[in-house]
């Protein structure tokens, strides 16, 4: 029988090594059969808690999907897919391709092992007979995988090796089991690894919406995973015919071309990527923020009408989440410009009043000199007046030099505590990162009750000082009703350089901050205010209630004489109220008006004559210059004499109102 056997052979020209393969293969497949020889592999449950995805993910409150980061450079993974999701068609897909009898074997597949042995014998094409089981055990010891490129197969030792782990995965896995680890390990496209990175980066999909289209594409990748779309095409087109559905070739074609050598490392989710490189640092981390991804949305709908570089933080006022977090306009791998630190004019102005009026040493119907108006010497010779305003008018009209004198204050070091205290530096610190800011602002106007900032690692403050009172009072001043949106207070701050305006302001819910790189027009103010508004009413639909005064405050009529700004009914805290008219004086007894301290005047032929030295008095005043007597009164007149002169200004029992410095040169 065997010589005649091999007589056959050599009548149809069968390589007798070739066939000698065959029979030695049949022997080991045999004795694999009978086998008990233990194969040390890991354990279902093991395998599966062990997956790591390559990416992260960070999510919104709700559990959406913001933005996701690859953090392993080696395998593109997502997430374990579990049998329950998939979907019917790629399961049937999968066996048609792989494993007919899946159901039917322990491990090994006889019948088509017996026929893969006949066409190897008799036949130049080579046919495989490894079981899923049989390809998940080469996945899961090294020592099993496919030998390096180049060569086509295992060796005899490695399939006798792969056939024994087949069988003992059978006795201690479930089908289920096999089938799920499977899709999860199997390689697809590149450097793609299971079915969910395979279905989501190649066709967008889910496992669990994959239909028959996709799923034959993806099971012929498992054949060839870098064949090319013709190729792919074809093996897919003739699994389909397998089961009964030929119709479907010419979309099978169309998609294989159209989406196998797209590129697969590009991100699934894009609404918060610089923010996704603030928070995720280790692969396949799924990260639930405070975030929430409609309004997240809305800000960037609204911001995308900007030619330039954007963004915007949204706080919420009562819990301290970070609801919305957008930059526009800046690249993910670059420092995201919400946490670099920007040079901003007088960043701490609107927090220093603040504090004057939570320590009483400022109220909003408090008069304040307007010190820009006095410019040189000429003007003093005049006699020009400065301007006095109260608080509130100074604030309305964003007038720099009234606030500036506003919050002059010999106690710099509470202030500074106070700044400390609220998350941001002093004020000899030029430069502050728009998120401490409007975690700052959103800090002092709060409510009564204060929760800390919270919903991302990054520096917040823990505390703010008691300021319930002052709280209302500046958002009084800032704020008024906008076309039907309710209340919001708001205050802007622009970039040293001149390339930033930044609008930060809140309303009854939400503080919001928005940045807008600056054009040359002398309206982009107004313009970036108007999309701060705009930005507000995408966030919160309903109308802002104005703040809700607390039993600390009382109101009353307050007039001016002389009535330097019209009467109106005004906000007090308990204690600092006036009475109901109030003289134009300052809210100190006298200060000097000019010179200016520290400045330094030219003397000319036009400036030579005496100069008047003026003051804001509201008492008797006397001068002395350079300890010497200069006269008394609101007003005296000096010879000006070149050098560096020391200036006082005394009161009644000679108690100093004032003092500064100032020089004259040639």
């Amino acid at each position: 029988m065997l010589s005649a056997r091999l007589s056959a052979c050599r009548s149809t020209h069968v390589n007798p090594a070739r066939l000698l393969r065959a029979l030695l293969a049949t022997s080991w497949l045999c004795i694999a059969s009978v086998a008990s020889a233990a194969q040390v592999l890991p354990g279902f449950e093991q395998v599966r808690t062990s997956w790591v995805a390559s990416d992260s993910v960070l999510l919104d409150r709700n559990g959406e999907p913001l933005a996701d980061l690859r953090l392993d450079p080696r395998v593109r993974r997502l997430p374990w897919v579990s049998l329950q999701t998939l979907s019917p068609a790629m399961r049937e897909a999968l066996l048609a391709a792989e494993d007919k009898r899946f159901f039917e074997h322990s491990g090994i597949d006889w019948k088509a092992f017996i026929g893969a042995a006949w066409q190897n014998l008799w036949s130049r094409s080579r046919r495989g007979a490894s079981t899923l089981t049989m390809q998940l055990a080469g996945m899961l010891d090294p020592a099993l995988r496919l030998p390096a490129k180049g060569t086509e197969r295992r060796s005899v030792t490695q399939k006798w090796d792969q056939s024994l782990a087949a069988i003992e995965l059978e006795k201690h896995w479930t089908k289920p089991q096999i089938l799920e680890a499977y899709l999860n390990l199997a390689p697809f496209r590149g450097d793609l690894e299971g079915i969910g990175a395979a279905s989501q980066l190649l066709f967008g999909l889910g496992p669990e919406a994959l239909t028959r289209r996709e799923a034959v594409i993806l099971a012929a990748l498992l054949r060839g995973p870098n064949a090319k779309p013709p190729v792919v095409t074809r093996r897919a087109c003739a699994l389909a015919a397998t089961l009964n559905d030929r119709q479907l070739c010419p979309a099978i074609g169309e998609l294989a071309q159209a989406r196998l050598n797209n590129p697969r490392n590009t991100p699934r989710f894009a609404l918060a990527p610089q923010l996704a490189r603030n928070l995720l640092k280790e692969p396949g981390l799924q990260l639930r923020s405070t975030l929430d991804a409609t309004q997240q949305r809305a800000l960037i709908a609204a911001l995308a009408r900007e030619p330039g570089a954007s963004w915007a933080l949204l706080l919420d006022n009562a819990s301290g989440e970070v609801r919305a977090w957008v930059v526009q306009g800046s690249a993910p791998e670059l420092p995201d410009p919400m946490t670099q630190r920007l040079e901003l004019a007088q960043w701490w102005t609107p927090f220093a009043v603040a504090q004057g009026l939570a320590d009483r040493s400022l109220t909003a119907a408090g008069l304040v000199i307007d010190g820009d108006t006095v410019l040189d010497a000429r003007d003093a010779r005049a006699g020009q007046r400065t301007r006095i305003l109260s608080l509130r008018t100074a604030i309305a009209g964003r007038s720099r030099g009234a606030l500036r004198n506003a919050i002059r204050d010999p106690h710099a070091e509470a202030l500074n505590s106070w700044l400390h205290d609220l998350g941001l530096d002093n004020t000899d610190t030029p430069a502050v990162s728009p998120h401490q800011l409007a975690l700052a602002w959103r800090s002092v106007t709060s409510a009564s009750s204060f929760v800390a900032a919270r919903g991302l690692p990054l520096e917040a403050p823990q505390k703010r000082p008691a300021m319930q009172e002052a709280a209302f009072l500046l958002q009084d001043m800032l704020g008024a009703p906008h076309n039907g949106s309710g209340f919001r207070s708001s205050w802007l701050f622009g970039s040293s350089d001149g390339q930033w305006q930044i609008a930060l302001g809140n309303s009854d819910r939400y503080t919001l901050l928005l940045g807008l790189r600056s054009s040359p027009s002398p309206d982009f103010a107004t313009h970036a205010l108007l999309r701060w508004h705009e930005s507000f009413s995408a966030v919160q639909k309903e109308p802002s209630r104005p703040p809700q005064a607390s039993e600390g405050l009382v109101n009353g009529i307050i007039a001016f004489e002389p009535p330097i700004e019209p009467a109106r009914r005004e906000w007090f805290i308990k204690g600092t109220e006036f009475s109901p008219v109030m003289l134009a004086a300052l809210p100190y007894p006298a200060r000097i008006s000019w010179p200016q301290a520290g400045a330094s005047y030219r003397l000319d032929a036009i400036t030579a004559d005496a100069w008047a030295l003026r003051a804001d008095a509201a008492c008797a005043v006397h001068w002395t210059l350079d300890g010497k007597p200069l006269g008394q009164g609101a007003q005296v007149r000096w010879t000006p004499q070149t050098g560096r002169h020391q200036l006082r200004l005394l009161g009644p029992r000679d108690e100093v109102l004032d003092a500064l410095e100032f020089s004259v040169t040639p």
